[in-house]
């Protein structure tokens, strides 16, 4: 079974600096995600651009499945060793997680990787090998739905140094304390906000160096299908509600007329809500299999506006119509995929009416772009 990814990064710079001295870089493509986490010596606008560098030119090369050991050695060539201190340009954290649950962690003088099941530390057992001259240790993990890896910076383990920890917080306390909040149920992004908050904390709000927190979660992907639109043919109708009833996650119907056809292949009543009626949105309706049927065209256009604004999912938690309620679902998701329907509504042909009545293949094509800014995966597909 293939497992997802999701993250969560927090940075703080260090205090009197205006620029962090690490630097976080994750990309996704269709089997993995890739992750670089660099700590650039010192502090400050220097660190920063080495931190920077290194980041850039390590994730470049992994992205493009170049082996470790090109990797160190492209790093080790390219940027600069200090020559006071004699210590590397900056140390570094590389991970690859597969989708088939298997992920390759490396780390250069980094703090280790914490692996978090069931709300319990694992081991991680990483073999050292020397490339350049330099000590990397690798480790492979199998990874299972629910688990949390986090990699944290210098930063965070240095944090309450001469206060509530004399000698810092530690790989062994910060960990312990990740455990103790891997609850299943936040996000990746939360868990990393949490840890940020306990850290600034220790510190006392005077960070004492850079820190920076990378969080994921293994679980499932989480996907929704919008059917919108007749097909342009009637008699494609029951295959296309069928194709949509089949997919796996949220199922959306927007439209009153693809409601009406859903309704009659699945012989299931639909139930209008007129309470959920806007000024700007029309009500919301109830089909028995499907969690949401909303308007078709004025309640996309509104998601569309919406998206375009920035609005975050929080903005409309506690909003019940059509369009805070399609945001919800679309933004909860990983996958969207779209079957857009081609037959035409000749109310929407009117001159009379509203121009984003004309088209509403244009407006999917809207949303499905500012969803792929937001990190979603989208799909669409006409009928």
């Amino acid at each position: 079974m293939k497992v997802y990814y999701e993250w969560g990064t927090y940075q703080i710079h260090k205090q009197g600096e205006e620029l962090c001295g690490d630097s976080i870089e994750v990309s996704r493509d269709t089997e993995s995600v890739t992750m670089v986490l660099s700590d650039g010596l010192g502090s400050g606008v220097i660190a920063n651009i080495l931190a920077t560098l290194t980041t850039s030119i390590a994730m470049k090369m992994l992205e493009n499945d170049l082996p470790l050991g090109e990797v160190v050695q492209t790093l080790s060539e390219t940027l600069p060793v200090c020559t006071v201190r004699k210590l590397a340009y900056s140390t570094f954290a590389l991970a690859k997680f597969y989708s088939n649950g298997v992920a390759r962690v490396v780390d250069f003088d980094s703090p280790s990787a914490v692996l978090l099941r069931e709300r319990k530390i694992q081991p991680v057992i990483y073999q050292e090998r020397l490339i350049e001259g330099k000590k990397v240790h690798e480790s492979v993990l199998n990874l299972k739905i629910g688990d949390w890896v986090i990699f944290v910076s210098d930063g965070v383990l240095n944090a309450g140094i001469g206060g509530v920890y004399p000698l810092g917080w530690g790989w062994d306390q910060a960990a312990h304390f990740m455990e103790q909040r891997a609850h299943k149920d936040i996000t990746a992004q939360d868990f990393a906000d949490k840890i940020a908050l306990a850290v600034n904390e220790l510190y006392a709000g005077k960070v004492g160096d850079d820190v920076s927190i990378v969080v994921f979660k293994v679980r499932r992907k989480l996907t929704a299908t919008v059917l919108t639109g007749p097909p342009i043919n009637k008699e494609q109708d029951e295959e296309a509600v069928r194709k949509f009833i089949s997919r796996p996650g949220t199922h959306i119907v927007c439209g009153g007329t693809t409601a009406k056809i859903v309704s009659r292949h699945l012989g299931r009543p639909l139930d209008v809500d007129l309470q959920t009626m806007t000024e700007e949105v029309p009500p919301i309706a109830r089909i028995e299999g499907v969690d949401l049927v909303s308007e078709g065209i004025l309640t996309l256009t509104k998601v569309s506006d919406l998206l375009k604004s920035g609005v975050q999912k929080k903005a409309v938690r506690f909003q019940m119509n059509g369009g805070a309620n399609l945001l919800r679902f679309l933004l909860e998701v990983d996958h969207v995929h779209f079957f857009v329907g081609q037959a035409v509504n000749p109310a929407h042909q009117n001159p009379e009416l509203p121009k984003q009545l004309e088209i509403r293949l244009s407006v999917v094509r809207e949303i499905a772009e500012d969803l792929r800014k937001r990190s979603k995966e989208v799909t669409i597909e006409t009928i």
